[in-house]
């Protein structure tokens, strides 16, 4: 019995670790072989994703209202939302479904302010992805790319683009790596060059039947 190909692929990481990057350079890959592919991301662009973004956002100088049990919730809420309203009748329809963070980034961001096994709890009625790409870099290495990106495109400030957090997050992410139960997750190297990192992708998709 052949293994059905993984269609549902998440990439996660800290901001600046290139995850953005790459799903659009593998979705093109992925396009060239035959593929009809859908790219979308979380927070998602629907009504709740919109409002956890802006509430994301520090307004002069303090973040915004919701405290970090109401933005775990919020998450939550968008994941399942944008799962019934994009995710999965895009699968349902044969497509390959690229998401820009997930349900990882949840554990390992709200984590940092809320009760650990709670977060996951909330978050147990999402579909687990068939492949997650953990992109694994130096926090320090991000920090210098999202500063430069800001710089270049005036990118607003969100209330994680802290140095120690990302720190944090980053530690978060390979804690993550290490757990042995989790399926389908793959560490990849994002301090490599942006072609490394496509190309070293794109073989693991292939041996997954691709």
């Amino acid at each position: 019995m052949n293994t059905p190909i993984p269609r549902f692929l998440v990439f996660e990481g800290i901001d600046g670790s290139g995850t953005t990057t790459q799903l659009r350079r593998v979705s093109e890959a992925l396009r060239e072989r035959g593929h009809r592919v859908v790219e979308t991301r979380q927070p998602s662009p629907g009504p709740i994703g919109a409002l956890t973004r802006e509430l994301l956002a520090v307004d002069g100088g303090k973040a915004r209202t919701v405290g970090p049990e109401g933005l775990a919730l919020m998450f939550a809420a968008d994941r399942l939302e944008h799962l019934a309203r994009v995710v999965e009748p895009a699968l349902s329809e044969g497509a390959v479904v690229l998401c820009d963070r997930y349900v990882v980034s949840s554990w390992v961001y709200q984590s940092l302010d809320c009760d650990r096994a709670w977060v996951r709890t909330i978050n147990t009625h999402a579909r687990w992805p068939d492949r997650t790409y953990v992109f694994d870099l130096d926090p320090e290495i991000a920090l210098a790319r999202v500063a430069a990106r800001r710089a270049e495109t005036g990118q607003v400030v969100e209330r994680f683009d802290v140095p120690d957090t990302q720190r944090r997050l980053a530690a978060g992410y390979r804690a993550v790596l290490d757990e042995a139960d989790l399926s389908g997750l793959v560490a990849v190297d994002a301090a490599a060059s942006i072609d490394a990192v496509t190309t070293a992708i794109v073989e693991d998709l292939l041996a997954q039947g691709f």
